[in-house]
């Protein structure tokens, strides 16, 4: 469990500094640096592109060479360094520029540890693993922006950027002294990795589910802010506290929902979990303020039992010689559901507005569950 403790913090802290900077973007990016709105959302878009470029090229690289931490080393050492360099960028362009590439190299850092956490050796805790995993990066997600907002209010709009790029250089060092749990004499080749690979058609599976799921995510990080805007609320604290009560139980609950998949396996809180999290997320944009609370807790709790038993499937349908590819594949799914998500629930918004963009979501959701039960009972047929 100790092996897995401190790359779950690196996670948290890791998470933590990708969503420091949110609250102070517009004052960073249009008053500072005279852009727009659409350059706010390209700053974070373009991140999420570095992601999906180069997500399973570490991958396979980790594979290659049967070594996690170099590449975990150098992804927090480079991101440091660039959130340091945006202290002194006076253009958008420029600004885009280094994003793209510090995504890259923040992507290279996270995605191999996730690899490094999967590497575990006692695959009877695996559960626990992706559970304890999975925790660690959500309760980072969700204390970067309000402590991120705080100290752009007292600080000034780009001492978010300062402290994320020393706590990335505090990363690198800390990561000197993790362990690989691989055999380093094992070296994979790519034409190997690739075959292996091509050989796990079942991988489709959890990279399916963790693509619509980020997709819902991505949607609803657009859609759900303007939705409580048409309610009245225009206060960010109040609308604060509806996202606290999805992300604190998506936070907590993970370690204990990743233990139920070891004692019953990770198919079952899988499919129900994410049958159910689509049904509730229709009721979204049909629900009035008191009754967001209650969904809103119940996404948070349905999300807890979803995510943990798709990382641990991943890891359990990969091979222990190219997980880290296996690994890689998997947040690229998950990355360009992001990235299209708030793409399309915006154009369904503008053309059958909050509800309809909310049941199409949820709807692709169940639709997915429904695929994945027709693809397991083939299986076992």
């Amino acid at each position: 469990m100790r092996s897995v403790i401190a790359p779950s913090l690196f996670l948290m802290v890791a998470m933590f500094n990708l969503t420091l900077c949110v609250a102070g973007l517009k004052e960073l990016i249009v008053d500072q640096l005279g852009g727009t709105t659409a350059h706010a959302s390209w700053f974070f878009s373009i991140e999420s592109l570095a992601y999906i470029v180069f997500a399973p090229v570490w991958g396979l690289l980790s594979d290659r060479f049967s070594r996690r931490q170099p590449l975990i080393v150098i992804g927090f050492l480079a991101s440091g360094l660039f959130y340091l360099s945006y202290l002194w960028v006076d253009s958008i362009p420029l600004l885009l520029t280094l994003r793209f590439i510090q995504g890259a190299f923040s992507v290279m850092a996270w995605s191999t540890l996730m690899a490094m956490v999967a590497d575990q050796p006692d695959e009877s805790k695996r559960g626990r693993y992706m559970g304890l995993m999975g925790a660690a990066l959500i309760f980072g997600v969700s204390l970067g922006a309000p402590i991120g907002g705080y100290l752009s209010r007292t600080m000034g709009v780009r001492a978010p950027l300062e402290v994320a790029g020393f706590l990335f250089l505090s990363l690198a060092f800390g990561s000197l002294f993790l362990r690989d749990q691989r055999d380093l004499r094992s070296q994979v080749g790519f034409k190997a990795i690739w075959y292996n690979l091509m050989q796990r058609p079942k991988l489709l599976l959890p990279y399916a589910f963790q693509f619509v799921d980020r997709y819902t995510v991505g949607l609803f990080v657009v859609l759900f802010p303007l939705y409580l805007s048409t309610l009245g609320v225009d206060d960010p604290a109040v609308r604060g506290r509806y996202l606290a009560a999805f992300l604190l139980p998506f936070s907590f609950l993970q370690y204990f929902t990743g233990r139920l998949s070891e004692k019953i396996g990770p198919y079952m809180p899988l499919l129900w979990g994410s049958g159910l999290y689509g049904a509730v997320l229709c009721l979204v944009g049909y629900s009035d303020l008191q009754g967001l609370w209650w969904v809103m807790s119940a996404l948070g709790i349905l999300a807890a039992v979803m995510f943990p038993p798709a990382m641990t499937l991943t890891a359990q349908l990969s091979d222990r010689e190219t997980r880290g590819s296996a690994m890689g594949g998997f947040n690229l799914a998950g990355s360009l559901g992001f990235a299209l998500g708030p793409i399309c629930g915006h154009w369904i918004f503008e053309t059958g507005g909050f509800g309809v963009a909310f049941i199409v979501s949820g709807g692709l959701e169940i639709l997915v569950v429904a695929l994945a039960a027709l693809v397991l009972w083939r299986w076992r047929s």
